[in-house]
């Protein structure tokens, strides 16, 4: 049985955006050349939707470069491209038992207990990450959309609001923007 959360009037996340917090482009992780050329050409499959071939080149990656968290995670996004979610679910439950500080399986989890009305869960999944004080600027994208998702689920506008507004700052012409832009004009209308 999912457990519903009644509609907070603190923001979800509040306590990192009432703290010093940095948005960069840093690339953190490096892969051997012949691995990265294989993400590059996999992840041009994902722009396309063309979620066999990705997922045939990630398993390929993931045979030269193991248990790598960024490549099981765009494994798990090629997979839920082809109507597989419950497997893309299951790895990104794996990527977590492995690597608990990965964002991009917290996130991805969080939507999925958001999306089955579980919002205690996705807090629970996203709590860690309020005390980080440095994302990349995929990560923060990823962070601030699931805090969206979240607070419109939980009713609670004005923290939806305020993490459009957060997301906006560094990152105003992310396209993804442009979905949740209409939603927020209608909460303020």
């Amino acid at each position: 049985m999912t457990r519903k959360q009644k509609a907070s009037s603190q923001p979800i996340g509040a306590e990192l955006l009432q703290s010093t917090f940095v948005v960069n482009n840093t690339q953190k992780i490096f892969h051997t050349p012949t691995v990265e050329k294989l993400v590059e050409e996999a992840k041009s499959f994902i722009k396309a939707e063309k979620g066999v071939e990705a997922e045939t080149l990630f398993r390929k990656a993931l045979t030269l470069e193991p248990v790598t968290p960024d490549l099981l995670n765009n494994l798990a996004q090629a997979l839920e491209l082809q109507g597989l979610k419950e497997d893309g679910l299951c790895i990104s439950e794996t990527i977590l038992i492995l690597f608990p500080d990965y964002l991009f399986a917290r996130v991805a989890l969080a939507f999925a207990a958001i999306h089955e009305g579980d919002n205690e869960d996705a807090l629970e999944l996203l709590t860690p990450l309020f005390s980080r004080r440095e994302f990349h600027i995929s990560e923060y994208n990823s962070l601030c959309s699931v805090l969206i998702e979240y607070s419109l689920l939980t009713g609670n506008h004005r923290a939806a609001r305020m993490w459009f507004d957060a997301w906006s700052g560094p990152d105003p012409k992310n396209p993804r923007l442009d979905v949740y832009r209409e939603v927020v004009k209608k909460i303020n209308a």
